[in-house]
Parts: C-alpha cells; sequence; structure tokens
C-alpha cells in the first residue's frame, strides 16, 4: 500500500500525477515507481487512456474519495474519446482501463484509426503554467492541452507549445513533469508555426465556439447511444434546414457546401479534417454507417447545424409522425382510436417532396394515408386517403345495408362518403355475376394456349400484338395465369466482363504521358492531382471509383501526385526559368508564381538555393 500519493489538480492527466510521484518519492527507477503505484513494473505510461487504475486505487486504499470512476473520468481522455460511442464498447474500453492489460484500449476506442492525428508531444499553455505555479507551487500536464486537433488553450484561447516530452517515448515506462528544460516557448515548439496569420485567427474563432461542447464532454458523461443515433440526429436536422428527404438521403451537394461555408479546407486541416483527402467523412458521417468517427468530427458537424450537446445525446429522435404506437381510425372497428398501429411506411411525395405515412390496423385491415409531418397531437386523429377499408368495414357496411338503412345513415356510420358506400355496395352485386363471367375467362385462356401452338417461335410481347383485346382480358382477371401460361423471356446476353489488367496497363501508360506532359509544358504549371489527370484523360469517375482494381496506376499516381508544397515549389521553378535576371528578385518571383505568402521562409530558402544552383549551371 502507499504511504503517500500526489493529490490530483484540477484538469491533471493520471500520467502527469504519476510523474510528481516518481519525483516526490526519490525513486531512481521508473520501473521501481510503477511498482508503487501500480504492483507492476511492466505497465505501459500512457498518457491518454491509461490502464491499471484498478491496482492504483488498491495501493492507496482510499475508495471514498479517490474511486476508479473518479480517476478515469477526471483525469483522464475517457470522457472525450467514448462520447460517440455505444454502452458496450465504453464499457469494455473502461474495464480495460481498470484491469493491468490496456493493449486493446487505442484499437477499441478507433483512435488509430480516426484520421486525428494523435499529439506526438504532451503540449502546454503558458499562461496555464505561470497560474499553476502561482497557485500550487508547481507545473502539471493539463488534459484540455492534449486534445487532438486542438491546438489552443481552450481557457485562454491561447496558442499551445510542443514539449520536449513524447506521448509514445521509446522508454515506455517513464513518467515526466513539465519542466522549464523541457516546455520552451520557442518559434520550433509553437503549434502555428508556418501557418497563415488569417487561417490562425479563423480557427481560434472557431475553437471558441467548439470550447463549451469540449469541456462539457471532458466534465460530464452523457446518455450512451448506437452509432446510428448520431447519423439520424444529424439527417434529422438536415431535414429541418431542406437539406435531405424525409426518406434520410441527404442531398449531398447542398450539404457539403453548407459545411464549406462555415470552414475553410485549411482551417480544417488544422483539425484534420479536410474535406480534399482520401475517404469523404462529411457524407459518410450522415450516412447510415456502422463506422465510428472522431469526436473533433462530431463537433465540427454539431456546430454548423446547431445543434446543443443536450440536442443531440438527450433529446428523443423527432419522427415526422411521431412514435409509436398510432390510432385506427376505422369507426366501426372495436379498436377505434385505440394505439394498435405499431409500424409506418414513409414514402415521399414527388411533387411536394413532403413525407406520407402510411397507417394499417393489424386488427381490421383498415389503411389510411396521412401527409405529414405532424405538427400537434391532434394530427394523429388525421387522415388524408383511405388505401383500403379491410374486412371488418365490409362485412359492417353489407350488415347495415341489409337491416334497410338509408345512404346518409350508411356514410355516417360507416365513415366514408356516399359515393364510396355506392361503389362498394355494387362491387358486391357485381360478385354475383362473377361466376357467369368464370366461364368465359375459361374460354379466353383456351384461345391463349391455341395462339401459342400455332406461334411456337413468337414472344410473349409479340403474341400480345397478335390479339391485344384477347391478352387484355386476360391479364385484367387472372395476371398470375397468364404469366405461368406465357413464353419464359429471352435471356439477354451477359456482358463481358472487363480485364482490368489490361485496363490497368492501358490507363498507366495514359497517366504518364499525362503527368510527363504537365511537367514539361512551358506554360504556367497546373498541380498533378488524380482530379486534374481524371479531367485531361476524360475519364475521371474510373479514378476515382475503380482506383483498387488499378493497383499499377494507384501506385503509380500516389508517388506523382503534388503536394501544396511541391506545387509551389514547382511554380517557383517556372518563375525563376521564365524571368529575365533583372526580373529574379524574391517578390517578383512570388508574384509571377501565384505564391501569397511570401513570408514563408522555407519557400524563400528554396527560391535562394534553386537561384544559386542555376546561377552555378550557368556558368
Amino acid at each position: 500500500m502507499l504511504i503517500f500519493f500526489p493529490t490530483p489538480y484540477p484538469d491533471e492527466l493520471l500520467y502527469s500525477v504519476c510523474a510528481r510521484y516518481h519525483v516526490r518519492s526519490g525513486n531512481i527507477s521508473y520501473k521501481r515507481t510503477l511498482d508503487d503505484i501500480f504492483e507492476n513494473r511492466g505497465l505501459t505510461a500512457s498518457v491518454f487512456l491509461p490502464s491499471g487504475i484498478g491496482s492504483l486505487v488498491k495501493s492507496i486504499n482510499n475508495a471514498g474519495t479517490f474511486n476508479e470512476q473518479k480517476v478515469i473520468y477526471k483525469h483522464t481522455m475517457f470522457l472525450f474519446f467514448t462520447a460517440f460511442h455505444s454502452e458496450e464498447k465504453s464499457q469494455q474500453i473502461y474495464q480495460s482501463m481498470c484491469s493491468d492489460d490496456g493493449k486493446s484500449i487505442y484499437v477499441r476506442a478507433g483512435i488509430n484509426a480516426s484520421g486525428v492525428s494523435q499529439n506526438k508531444n504532451l503540449r502546454f499553455c503558458p499562461e496555464c503554467m505561470k497560474e499553476d505555479k502561482e497557485k500550487y507551487g508547481e507545473h502539471y500536464w493539463h488534459r484540455s492541452h492534449q486534445i487532438p486537433g486542438i491546438h489552443c488553450c481552450l481557457k485562454h484561447l491561447s496558442p499551445l507549445y510542443n514539449s520536449a516530452v513524447r506521448t509514445v517515448p521509446d522508454n515506455k515506462h517513464q513518467f515526466h513533469i513539465p519542466t522549464s528544460n523541457n516546455c520552451i516557448v520557442a518559434k520550433e515548439s509553437y503549434v502555428f508555426n508556418g501557418v497563415k496569420k488569417e487561417t490562425k485567427t479563423a480557427y481560434l474563432d472557431i475553437v471558441e465556439k467548439l470550447a463549451p461542447y469540449i469541456e462539457q464532454l471532458m466534465s460530464d458523461p452523457f446518455p450512451k447511444h448506437d452509432l446510428q443515433w448520431f447519423d439520424h440526429k444529424y439527417r434529422s436536422k438536415l431535414v429541418e434546414m431542406n437539406m435531405a428527404y424525409y426518406t434520410g438521403r441527404v442531398k449531398q451537394k447542398t450539404w457539403r457546401e453548407y459545411f464549406s461555408s462555415f470552414y475553410d479546407n485549411e482551417v480544417l486541416q488544422l483539425f484534420f479534417s479536410s474535406l480534399s483527402n482520401e475517404g469523404d467523412w462529411l457524407s459518410m458521417i450522415v450516412q447510415k454507417n456502422r463506422k465510428s468517427f472522431h469526436p473533433i468530427r462530431h463537433l465540427l458537424v454539431m456546430s454548423a447545424l446547431g445543434l446543443s450537446l443536450e440536442d443531440v445525446f438527450i433529446q428523443e429522435i423527432e419522427e415526422p409522425f411521431g412514435h409509436p404506437n398510432w390510432y385506427c381510425l376505422n369507426t366501426v372497428c372495436q379498436y377505434h382510436h385505440q394505439p394498435v398501429i405499431e409500424e409506418v411506411i414513409i414514402t415521399l411525395c414527388e411533387k411536394t417532396k413532403t413525407p406520407i405515412g402510411t397507417f394499417t390496423c393489424p386488427r381490421c385491415g383498415f389503411s389510411y394515408t396521412r401527409r405529414g409531418p405532424d405538427k400537434n397531437k391532434n394530427d394523429r386523429y388525421r387522415k388524408t386517403r383511405v388505401k383500403q377499408y379491410g374486412h371488418v368495414w365490409n362485412e359492417k357496411l353489407q350488415e347495415y345495408a341489409g337491416m334497410g338503412l338509408g345512404l346518409r345513415e350508411l356514410s355516417r356510420k360507416m365513415g366514408a362518403d356516399t359515393n364510396t358506400i355506392k361503389r362498394y355496395l355494387a362491387l358486391d352485386e357485381n360478385k354475383k355475376e362473377i361466376a357467369i363471367e368464370q366461364c368465359d375467362i375459361d374460354f379466353e385462356k383456351q384461345v391463349w394456349l391455341k395462339l401459342q401452338e400455332k406461334n411456337p417461335q413468337k414472344s410473349k410481347t409479340e403474341l400480345r400484338k397478335e390479339n391485344k383485346a384477347l391478352y387484355m382480358k386476360l391479364y385484367r382477371n387472372d395476371k398470375e395465369w397468364l404469366e405461368k401460361n406465357s413464353p419464359s423471356p429471352v435471356k439477354k446476353k451477359s456482358v463481358e466482363s472487363v480485364d482490368w489488367g489490361f485496363r490497368d496497363r492501358e490507363m498507366l501508360e495514359m497517366v504518364k504521358e499525362t503527368v510527363e506532359r504537365l511537367l514539361c509544358t512551358n506554360e504556367k504549371p497546373e498541380r498533378i492531382t488524380i482530379s486534374r489527370i481524371g479531367k485531361k484523360l476524360g475519364n475521371l469517375a474510373l479514378l476515382e471509383k475503380h482506383m483498387t482494381k488499378l493497383p499499377m496506376t494507384n501506385v503509380y499516381l500516389k508517388s506523382n501526385i503534388e503536394t501544396i508544397i511541391d506545387f509551389q515549389k514547382r511554380r517557383i521553378r517556372w518563375a525563376i526559368d521564365n524571368s529575365e535576371a533583372e526580373e529574379s528578385a524574391w517578390w517578383k518571383i512570388a508574384r509571377k508564381a501565384g505564391i501569397r505568402d511570401i513570408k514563408n521562409e522555407a519557400l524563400k530558402d528554396y527560391y535562394m538555393e534553386y537561384v544559386k544552383c542555376k546561377k552555378v549551371k550557368d556558368t
């Protein structure tokens, strides 16, 4: 049992508390510290989601004020990383953190496969360090400074700095406290190093809006939901904003344009959520899928849609016709105005694009539709059209008609207009004539069979042309018999499969020629991208949708596609090569090359190096 253990500070990482214990204990070996705290020398000193917390609590033996839940909720990144996970997965991660085996924690949390990069170094805020020193007499690592994609302090909205302490060090058993030696405020450690001023300003404005979301997620456990809950929430809001249909299909182009109006792509790159990368997360996050997404991406979507955490996690999902059960509206059914209908079929009106719900009573077969969405509770008793009245309604109609009731009285009792009553009564009279008509139909069937015998080579369509009246009569009266006793449709020839190996080799040659042409031209350079090459070849769809079937082309493209920096350097070379000696000043070359950020030191250094090399070649 531990004799002492430091009291955690607000927002302090458990890693930081263990580091402070290591210093105060006087231990020389980090493994001795692990043995003291966790009674396990092989444990990894994990920064974000550590394991062995159950052993730590037992060592402290003070479960009243220092228990597993308090440690995990208040001093790890658990609440943030599992906010959008299901209850089952969150519990698995929680139990792994309590146990001494933490191998599967990061895999289960989906951190490594999320597309949002983890911080390589622990980060610090100079202003927080100053305040901590004044208040507590020492520094410590804050949880809120380590959130992936958040590069500024949520309290001061000031940029963070990278410390010299790695989040995944070579020695996985080490704990390091923040000091003046490993937390140096310098240009090299500045997280916004090389970021444009306007991009930085826009980014900080967005983080200021996201800060309340993040602080809530880090401090309060919200109700857990399945993955489908969140995309359903987003689609419901998109429907409300006319960016999706009530059937759930999203107007992806409209949604993308709307989202892009909120966030510039350069700003999204700072959140590791660019829309130009492979795998369009923005369209997938609002689709029905089983893939989880990083909390940062959820927060970006929520902020753009104006949704609060309470809207997403607590409020029930709104449906155009509410939630089950619905009422039977058959006036002669014993379950009239009782909630016996458990399912609704929702379709979309082609003209108005509004939802139409179809409700069918399982007791009497009465089926009706209602144009939505419902605006109040009384709408649940409203119907737009009756699709079928059902067997109970028909039986009651015959019963009341046999009692000699008039049309108006029948209309009132049956809940239908007089024309409907007349039509259904006439249908009943027609049933008496069906037996007579059946004899005629049997004769027509024999005629149809003889027609086939005379024309064995003709198809059903050709036979139909021979005697159209006969065909239509059989179609209306006994469609099933007609289908079974007609010539089988001629099978279409199967489409020949594509030789993807040949297409890959052919496409590779065409792509190589296009790339070489783009690189060798004396015209103003064009950036080499998949989209550009596809458009040049007039075959963009093939490169975008079937790249996995073109392995050689894929490898070549990946090795030759230009990053923004590569493209800027090529434009600089082009500008220098196509300028006179007196026009070779950096600002003139930058303007000709279309370089906006002329203060970019890396590009300026490249320009100077290229000019130097060019002079050497010329001499």
